[in-house]
């Protein structure tokens, strides 16, 4: 299983939105709205890096995101 965190930057206002969209993907199993350089932090798992490519093109796709960074856990 790999874990990641992933950063989000989205429109202003559109956190909320873009929260209740990363829901629905089953392998995202937290998402955090919070205050600071970037607006929505999502906990998930994976199988392996192929689903983590989908996964985050898939993030990457919802509107009203502006950009991503991944952060693989390591331990």
């Amino acid at each position: 299983m790999l874990k990641a965190l992933i950063l989000i930057n989205t429109d202003s206002g559109a956190e909320s939105e873009v929260s209740e969209k990363l829901l629905e993907i089953p392998a995202v199993k937290a998402v955090h709205i919070v205050y600071g350089v970037y607006d929505i932090i999502v906990e998930m798992e994976v199988e392996g890096y192929e689903e983590l490519r989908s996964t985050v093109s898939k993030i990457r796709s919802i509107p009203r995101v502006r950009s991503t960074t991944t952060l693989i856990v390591t331990r």
